[in-house]
C-alpha cells in the first residue's frame, strides 16, 4: 500500500509540461553501453520499456505521461507520436568510417540480420558490401537518415517495422509523401537537430562526452566505464575503399564535421565554467564535475532512506539494473572498478545504515569489504554467513556534510569478470551485488 501511494503521489505531482528525455539511438553508436549509464538517473517505473517500433503495441499518450525517459531506435522525430510532453533530445554520433565497418562486422556476426546469409554465401568483403544494392543502404548516410526520421516530414528516412496495433494508431499520422525528402534536406534537419539537442556525444571521445553529459545535467561524474559489445581492432582500409565511403556517406561526413566543431565549443565552455570550482591545481575534470553537481543539487534533504535499485542512482561504478525473481526486486552489481559510490541527501543526525548483499565474487572479498561514508570508514557487522548478508553499521551526524551529502562508498578491493567468477557468458567486471540500502535515524 505504501509503495502504491508513493507512486500515485509522485505521478499526481509530475508537471505535465515537464520535458521528457529522449535518447535517439543511432544503430552501432555504442548505445548499449550508454543506455546502461543513462538509465541509472531515472526510476525504473518512469522509463519507457520498448526500444524498437516493432515492440510497441497500443499507443496511449495519456498513459505515457508517466514516462520521463525514452530511448531506442525510434528515429529523431518518432517520439512525437508517443508523448505530447516537451522533449529534450540526447544522441551519440560516430565517425562514418567506424560506423560503416561496425555495421559490416555486425552483419557478419549476427545470423538474424536480413542480409547475413547473402554476405556469407558471397564471402562478401567490405568493399563489395559498400557497393551491393542489398547492403549499401545499411551504411549509406545512416546517421542523417535516423535523425531525420519523422512520421509526418520524413517517414522514408529509415526502415521502420511497425506492429499491427501501431499501424492502426498511426494511419492518420503517417505522411505517404509522393516524393521523398533528399539527403541535402536530411543533412540540414540533422544539423538543426544536434544544435537543439540538450546533449550529444561523439563515440570516439566517449569519456569526454560523458563528462559533458554530467555537466549539462548536473549529475555526479560517471567515471571510467566498461565498454560493452566492443570487438577487435578494425583493419586499416585502403585509399580506394576510403574514397568509396566518402562518396557514399558525404552527408554523414558533413554532419560529423559540424558535430566535431560544436562538440569542441561545448567542451571548451564546460571547462571554462568548471574552473570556477577549482581550489587545488591537482583537481581533475571529474573532481570539478563533482563540485559542480553538489553545487547545483536541488534535492530534498531527508531524515531517512529506504533505497532500492528501482530508484534513481546518483553515483559511480555500478552496472545495469537486474531483476531478482521471485521477489521481483531490482539489484545492481558494483563495477567495473573496485570502488562504487552512491549519494544520499540527509539531515545531519545519527543513522543506522543497513546494506543487503545478495552475491559476491567470493566470500573472501565480502569478508574484506570496506564501506565508507564521506571518506570515513564504517565498521560493519553481520550475523550472516556466505555471500547473502545484511550488513549493519552506524554513522554519526558529524559524518554528514553540511549541505546534506552522504556518499556511501563500497570498496571490494578487486573485481573479476562475471564469467570468471561464475562460469557465465557475462564479461562485466563485478564485485558485489547489492539489493537495498537503508538509513534509519537513531
Amino acid at each position: 500500500m505504501k509503495a502504491w501511494f508513493n507512486k500515485w503521489f509522485s505521478d499526481s505531482k509530475r508537471p505535465q509540461s515537464k520535458p521528457v528525455t529522449y535518447f535517439v539511438h543511432v544503430p552501432k553508436t555504442a548505445g548499449t553501453s550508454f543506455i546502461v549509464l543513462l538509465d541509472r538517473f531515472f526510476a525504473a517505473a518512469t522509463i519507457f520499456p520498448q526500444q524498437l517500433w516493432r515492440e510497441i503495441k497500443q499507443i496511449d499518450q495519456q498513459a505515457n505521461q508517466n514516462y520521463d525517459l525514452y530511448r531506442g531506435h525510434l528515429g529523431g522525430g518518432g517520439l512525437k507520436v508517443l508523448t505530447n510532453r516537451p522533449i529534450e533530445y540526447l544522441t551519440l554520433l560516430r565517425n562514418p568510417i567506424e560506423l560503416a565497418q561496425s555495421t559490416y562486422e555486425y552483419v557478419l556476426r549476427e545470423t538474424n540480420t536480413k542480409v547475413h546469409q547473402l554476405v556469407k554465401d558471397r564471402s562478401m568483403d567490405f568493399a563489395e558490401f559498400l557497393q551491393h544494392p542489398m547492403t549499401q543502404p545499411l551504411i549509406k548516410n545512416r546517421m542523417i537518415r535516423n535523425i531525420s526520421f519523422d512520421f509526418k516530414q520524413d517517414p522514408a528516412a529509415q526502415e521502420v517495422f511497425l506492429s499491427a496495433e501501431t499501424i492502426e494508431f498511426l494511419h492518420t499520422i503517417i505522411n505517404n509523401r509522393s516524393t521523398t525528402m533528399g539527403d541535402d534536406q536530411r543533412l540540414q534537419r540533422a544539423v538543426d537537430f544536434i544544435h537543439k539537442c540538450r546533449w550529444f556525444g561523439l563515440l570516439e571521445r566517449f569519456d569526454e562526452s560523458m563528462q559533458l553529459l554530467c555537466f549539462e545535467m548536473a549529475w555526479p561524474p560517471i567515471g571510467p566505464s566498461q565498454k560493452l559489445n566492443v570487438y577487435a581492432q578494425k583493419p586499416q582500409l585502403p585509399d580506394s575503399v576510403l574514397q568509396q565511403l566518402a562518396a557514399i556517406n558525404q552527408h554523414d561526413f558533413a554532419l560529423y564535421r559540424e558535430a566535431e566543431k560544436l562538440f569542441e565549443a561545448k567542451l571548451h565552455a564546460m571547462h571554462s565554467a568548471l574552473e570556477k570550482n577549482r581550489t587545488e591545481a591537482m583537481q581533475s575534470t571529474d573532481d570539478l564535475l563533482d563540485l559542480h553537481y553538489q553545487g547545483q543539487s536541488q534535492r530534498p534533504v531527508l531524515d531517512g532512506v529506504e533505497y532500492d535499485f528501482g530508484q534513481v542512482l546518483l553515483g559511480s561504478q555500478w552496472h545495469r539494473r537486474e531483476l531478482m525473481q521471485p521477489e521481483n526486486d531490482y539489484f545492481r552489481w558494483t563495477g567495473p572498478q573496485a570502488k562504487a559510490s552512491i549519494d544520499f541527501w540527509l539531515k545531519r543526525q545519527n543513522y543506522r545504515i543497513t546494506v543487503r548483499i545478495i552475491n559476491a565474487i567470493s566470500t573472501a572479498v565480502l569478508n574484506a569489504l570496506q564501506i565508507k561514508l564521506n571518506g570515513e570508514v564504517l565498521h560493519w557487522h553481520t550475523v550472516d554467513q556466505g555471500v547473502v548478508r545484511v550488513l549493519e553499521m552506524e554513522c554519526t551526524a558529524a559524518m554528514i556534510a553540511d549541505h546534506g551529502l552522504a556518499r556511501l562508498t563500497i570498496d571490494t578491493g578487486t573485481v573479476l569478470s562475471h564469467q570468471q567468477a561464475f562460469a557465465s557468458a557475462d564479461s562485466r567486471l563485478v564485485g558485489v551485488a547489492v539489493h537495498w540500502i537503508q538509513f534509519q535515524h537513531v
